[in-house]
């Protein structure tokens, strides 16, 4: 099987017909038509269901699709990345994170990166944490900034080689109203907030923070009663603000927040942690000056 192969088939893929796939590829139909044929032979199935006088992808050529996708996408990134190396043209990461939150807290560490690499370009794209993941392993970012236990998702993606860097490692505090009975105490037992009203952020969004705020209160003996969801923390914390609930969040937060709502720390040790995901078969001089920053 060639690269070639892999085109021709992507080709009749996209347009479910042979004709234009020939027109689209430069070359004949026959010579194509033949091509997919013996692709199919090497793979002992059948990827296009030509019934009815129309091409349409059989499952399994369904799941070929992706993956020939993704290989030739990865290909020509490969290409580009050599040629511009050889020219000497810039370079560009692009990078996954989940919320503004997490830009605050990495922007010193990118700021030195930058002065000391200028000619790298930063190109920052918002996505889930689980998201950010087959991004990386699709090869559509360099690395991803992700709140998800490493753990289960180092298992998860063993053969693939994912480094794990800590960036963010942050102690959480209640977030409450500043006329709340609890905001002048030192600290707070979350014990005590077993009748309060809690808002968090989206678990499909941020999972760790999330199951970190379930798991501290049945520690308590007792499920958080959660009135409010919200996409980000700047809209969490106006929650908090408007009275609509109490939150757990990581102590970095308050930053920005002092003068609406009153942080107070924990009495038991919690905390939130951010990891810098890259691929270990990336050997991106970039990439990896990138790491150094957050190691």
């Amino acid at each position: 099987m060639e690269l070639r192969h892999l085109r021709y088939f992507v080709a009749v893929a996209q347009e479910l017909h042979f004709g234009r796939a020939a027109v689209r590829l430069n070359i004949s139909q026959p010579p194509l038509t033949q091509q997919i044929h013996n692709l199919e032979e090497e793979l002992g199935v059948s990827l296009f269901d030509r019934s009815n006088r129309k091409v349409s992808l059989t499952t399994e050529g369904e799941i070929f699709r992706k993956r020939a996708e993704s290989i030739l996408h990865q290909v020509e990134k490969a290409t580009t990345e050599v040629r511009k190396s050889a020219l000497g043209e810039m370079d560009t990461l692009v990078i996954g994170y989940m919320g503004s939150t997490i830009l605050r807290e990495i922007i010193a560490n990118v700021r030195r990166f930058r002065e000391d690499y200028p000619m790298v370009k930063l190109d920052f794209v918002i996505m889930r944490s689980d998201e950010q993941y087959e991004a990386l392993l699709d090869g559509k970012i360099d690395a991803g900034f992700v709140d998800l236990s490493v753990q289960p998702m180092s298992d998860r993606f063993a053969s693939h080689h994912v480094d794990f860097d800590l960036v963010v490692h942050e102690k959480l505090c209640v977030a409450m109203q500043p006329n709340h009975p609890l905001a002048t105490r030192e600290s707070i037992d979350i014990a005590d907030l077993k009748s309060e009203n809690f808002v968090t952020l989206q678990r499909h969004l941020f999972p760790s923070n999330y199951d970190k705020v379930v798991s501290q209160c049945e520690q308590a003996g007792f499920s958080p009663n959660i009135v409010a969801m919200s996409e980000q923390t700047d809209v969490l914390l106006a929650y908090v603000a408007t009275g609509v609930g109490i939150a757990l969040v990581p102590s970095c937060t308050q930053n920005s927040w002092a003068n609406e709502v009153a942080f107070v720390p924990l009495s038991q040790t919690a905390y939130v942690d951010v990891h810098l995901i890259s691929s270990a078969d990336n050997q991106s001089k970039s990439l990896q000056a990138l790491r150094r920053y957050f190691s």
